[in-house]
């Protein structure tokens, strides 16, 4: 599921802290830490916020991931039926 970015002075973001479970506990282990960012919003500090399209980019190599797993498991249930 696609998490709804912010935008707050131009900057496209999310919180990582406002994403499902799921998804914010895959990002803290796997996720580029430098790409995390901070932002100053009404005098409160935000240090949880990742650029919407680094994201996006995230969610899109993480299904891909999550496709090629299927796809091995599929490939080696297969083998073991015709073994």
């Amino acid at each position: 599921m696609r998490a709804t970015s912010e935008i707050y002075k131009g900057i496209e973001f999310v919180r990582i802290s406002s994403l499902p479970e799921d998804q914010k506990s895959a990002i803290w282990k796997s996720f580029d830490r430098e790409k995390i960012i901070k932002i100053l919003k009404t005098d409160a500090l935000m240090n949880d916020c990742i650029l919407y399209r680094d994201y996006l980019d995230w969610l899109g190599q993480s299904r891909t991931k999550v496709i090629e797993v299927k796809n091995t498991i599929q490939e080696e249930q297969t083998l073991l039926r015709t073994a």
